[in-house]
């Protein structure tokens, strides 16, 4: 696990020099602190690649990258782990082997294979290879997007790098705007890929790869892997779906560094832990606050008990005021989910532990655990004149059931595609164009992508896979990523794993829901677990941030909001804005996630009104 970065430049006069490459290594610094190298060819096309090293498979010293083949034609970076290198290794013709790692496998069954040889690879990936003979750039990233890539093209270069903010190290590229993304961002939390915030700068696709040969050519992303084909005849068994989950976990324990679990106390956690548990003895880490509404610990400690393992507890006392620019610098765009704070809490104490951590994320997105599933495929047509009262009981607290039921009520009468759209916004199209000076309008692609989804599949089962390729890998596989590579830890994701994600596609409501919610990992692992796993109320991964906007973090809101150069000055209506922060603070209307979204944008900005003097904040 790794930090990347680099840049190809086509013109002869644009120069790259070893401090725009130590300047976007030093952006990253922070996802690989064991060792850093940087690379240039100084021939036409030149090209220089930067690496940052967390050595957790073969730390031996000839495993660093910048890594070329014997001959010198091809050249990676690689960020992330291959499973399944060992295997690889087995079947490739090359022998003369320099390490005992996974970057070297991948590049021999790249040189090999070019692109068609990632089908053979199980893993969470992004890379760069060189090709010095073709003078061309193939980019790639992980099937499920675990693993991030970004790149900006400009007058005649292209950039690349793990973390967007990298990318501000190297002047040859545009940082407009782009009104989509800012629509996109303030509805869902996060920018739509390939987008990001800015018109100069996009995202490799999950299970996508690029390849330029110039700047002047039609840039086309390929995919190879997509989560929601449909590559088999009938679902699954909850046995099979045991089967798959173990062999990923089994495959995914492999490290030459510490290895512990994340452990929650829910379903989903509780059976990675488990299926973990088989082989070994293992470490098991949860967080807890005071606020027991948000304290999952008690239920950790039972199944760690249960499992007999090895547990570590933390009572963390949250410092928002000083951990939330953190966040928002190395997203590197906004990013509205607050989940991302506990996240980064837990990331920072499992890391004094260990190096690597086995995660349940993903799981929901698989099998069915959010209430948005259930309420899509509810027949609410009929309740189309109570709309207006379901907008009215929206105003509490987010997470409690009237506020729900409000949504779902609120909800009747749309289409369905509408509908799920709403489940997923933070704002709704009246609040965006109430908010924004510039008028703006929804991005046609969340429909486009219902309406194609609809020919073999329910409403239940076009949400869940809506959710696989948007909300996983936009908004919860980044989180994790970035929360935990600020403190240099690697986070695996079993849930993810390809053939797991293929085998749950066609997984039917009955066998989703009946009997509760995640009916297929119930029975698959009742008989191991706790029936307090499966029979408690989903708490969810949460921080009281709207408690805090009344108390703590109020006067932060206020000050990022009103600043003179604040971006809501720039772009929004402040008498919108002001009218959110009233109706919070008086209680009126509960708008935490509105405004946990608006503050994380003014954070981003001010971080990037100061990136060319910001020294990278260390996660102490």
């Amino acid at each position: 696990m790794c930090g990347i970065a680099g840049v190809v430049s086509f013109d002869p006069d644009l120069r790259i020099t070893r401090d725009h490459l130590i300047g976007m290594s030093a952006r990253i610094a922070h996802r690989g602190p064991d060792a850093d190298q940087i690379w240039m060819n100084e021939r036409s096309p030149q090209i220089g690649m930067a690496f940052r090293r967390l050595a957790v498979i073969d730390p031996d010293p000839r495993a660093m990258q910048p890594m070329q083949t014997p001959d010198g034609r091809y050249t990676i970076v690689f960020n992330g782990e291959i499973y399944n290198y060992r295997q690889l290794k087995q079947q490739l013709p090359q022998r003369d082997w320099k390490t005992q790692g996974d970057a070297e496998v991948l590049l021999h069954l790249l040189s090999t294979h070019a692109e068609t040889g990632l089908s053979q690879v199980k893993g969470m990936f992004a890379f760069a290879l060189w090709d010095d003979k073709d003078k061309s750039l193939l980019l790639g990233r992980d099937r499920m997007g675990q693993k991030p890539l970004y790149f900006s093209i400009g007058r005649s270069s292209i950039a690349f790098a793990s973390e967007l903010g990298a990318l501000d190290a190297w002047p040859d590229w545009e940082q407009e705007i782009d009104p989509a993304s800012l629509t996109n961002y303030l509805q869902f939390g996060c920018t739509q890929p390939p987008r990001t915030i800015y018109t100069g700068a996009h995202q490799i696709l999950p299970g996508h790869t690029l390849r330029i040969t110039k700047i002047e050519e039609t840039l086309t992303q390929i995919r190879y892997f997509d989560p929601n084909e449909l590559t088999i005849a009938a679902p699954p068994t909850s046995k099979q779906c045991r089967a798959l989950i173990e062999s990923a976990v089994a495959e995914q324990l492999v490290a030459d560094v510490p290895l512990g679990v994340f452990l929650s106390g829910g379903i989903d956690s509780s059976v990675i832990a488990c299926s973990a548990r088989k082989h070994r003895r293992i470490k098991t880490f949860s967080i807890g606050f005071d606020d027991p509404r948000y304290d999952e610990t008690p239920y950790a400690r039972e199944v760690a008990r249960h499992l007999d393992t090895d547990h570590h507890e933390f009572k963390v006392t949250p410092d928002a005021a000083a951990d939330l620019p953190k966040l928002a610098h190395v997203f590197g765009e906004p990013f509205g989910d607050s989940s991302a704070l506990p996240t980064h809490y837990l990331s920072r104490e499992t890391r004094q532990h260990v190096t690597v951590a086995l995660s349940g994320d993903g799981g929901d997105e698989l099998f069915g655990g959010y209430d948005r599933y259930r309420a899509i495929g509810m027949p609410i047509g009929l309740l189309r004149p109570f709309a207006p009262i379901g907008r009215l009981l929206t105003r509490g607290h987010p997470k409690s059931r009237v506020t729900r039921s409000g949504r779902l009520l609120a909800s009747a009468g749309l289409n369905q595609a509408d509908r799920y759209n709403q489940y997923l916004s933070i704002f709704d199209d009246r609040q965006i164009a109430s908010l924004l000076k510039k008028p703006s309008r929804r991005d046609p692609a969340f429909a486009r992508e219902w309406a194609e989804l609809r020919i073999h599949r329910d409403p239940v089962q076009i949400a869940l896979a809506i959710d696989r390729v948007r909300y996983l890998p936009n908004d919860l596989l980044a989180k994790v990523d970035r929360a935990s590579m600020l403190h240099a830890l690697e986070v695996r994701s079993p849930f993810m794993d390809h053939q797991l994600v293929h085998a749950v596609n066609l997984l039917t409501r009955q066998q989703l829901f009946a009997g509760g919610k995640k009916r297929f990992l119930r029975e698959a692992f009742a008989a191991d677990l706790p029936a307090s796993v499966f029979s408690r109320p989903k708490m969810g991964f949460a921080v009281p941030i709207g408690d805090w906007f009344r108390s703590s973090l109020k006067p932060m809101l206020h000050e990022h909001l009103h600043a003179t150069q604040s971006f809501a000055r720039q772009h929004f209506d402040m008498q919108f804005v002001e009218r959110l922060m009233h109706q919070h603070q008086s209680m009126q209307v509960d708008h935490s996630q509105r405004l946990y979204a608006l503050l994380m944008l003014e954070l981003w900005h001010r971080s990037r009104l100061t990136c060319d003097n910001f020294s990278l904040m260390q996660a102490k």
